[in-house]
């Protein structure tokens, strides 16, 4: 394991539409802290629904009873939406200061025209099982999955990050370790190494790194199946982490928060 730690710039969250979703951007804002990157959320509304306004005889229910759908008045609910999503942000993100922006959008404009590798995409994946079939949901994870850079799956369930960094590693010099020992050691969790395609020995040095860090660190053995990785159940942990594979497809969310580390992502000399 090279003595180098990842060189994050930007976290990019589109934000839910649900505010029952929101809970899960304060996991995201504090890996954001600990990882040294901007979180950028960008609220996105559904532009299929203001087609719906030029529909000949459109109405909407309001106020009791069936009226006519107004295009200035969906105009005003969508702004009123975004502002209320911005809040929901800035509450559920804490105190980043300046390393925090928020944005709205409508349809395709709400996709960051350049991602790179150094950037981070972050994806809540909707408590509500008819929301993560829905166009946007489907459209975000597909952006993620096609670009070059690290992705941040959540689960909305998720309610707070705590327990061991568990970092599945295909060796000594795996790009996910150094990702897991800068987290670990910044939030004080126990990191877990899990080898594959390697044996526990291999993994000597990373445990001996950690150590010298200040972090504890232990080794467990897993079963796979296919890309799925079953963890022992004495192995509970706040976050997995391993390296993106080009064959990697879109996994299913777990119980707990999964960060995927790109092959690209540059990295900084370590200054401890």
């Amino acid at each position: 394991m090279s003595e180098t730690k990842p060189d994050f710039k930007r976290m990019f969250l589109r934000l839910p539409q649900s505010r029952q979703d929101y809970a899960a951007v304060a996991i995201i804002a504090k890996l954001a802290r600990l990882l040294g990157a901007d979180l950028i959320g960008t609220y996105v509304d559904d532009f299929s629904v203001r087609g719906i306004a030029d529909l000949p005889n459109a109405r909407e229910f309001r106020a009791g009873s069936w009226q006519p759908l107004s295009s200035k008045q969906l105009d005003q609910d969508l702004a009123i939406a975004a502002q209320e999503a911005e809040r929901l942000f800035r509450k559920n993100a804490g105190r980043l200061g300046s390393a925090l922006s928020f944005s709205a959008a409508s349809g395709a404009a709400g996709q960051p025209r350049q991602i790179a590798a150094q950037d981070i995409i972050a994806v809540i994946e909707p408590r509500n099982a008819i929301e993560r079939i829905t166009h946007q949901f489907n459209e975000w994870l597909d952006r993620a999955f096609g670009s070059t850079s690290s992705i941040l799956l959540v689960p909305s369930r998720v309610k707070r990050l705590s327990g061991p960094i568990i970092a599945v590693a295909c060796g000594p010099d795996d790009p996910c370790l150094a990702a897991a020992l800068a987290l670990a050691a910044s939030s004080g969790e126990r990191m877990v190494l899990v080898p594959i395609q390697a044996s526990i020995e291999s993994l000597a040095s990373v445990l001996e790194n950690a150590r010298t860090a200040g972090v504890v660190a232990s080794t467990a053995d897993a079963a796979f199946h296919g890309e799925d990785i079953l963890l022992p159940a004495h192995v509970k942990g706040g976050l997995l982490i391993m390296s993106r594979r080009p064959t990697m497809r879109r996994p299913i969310l777990s119980q707990m928060p999964i960060f995927l580390i790109s092959a690209k992502l540059p990295r900084s000399e370590s200054s401890s």
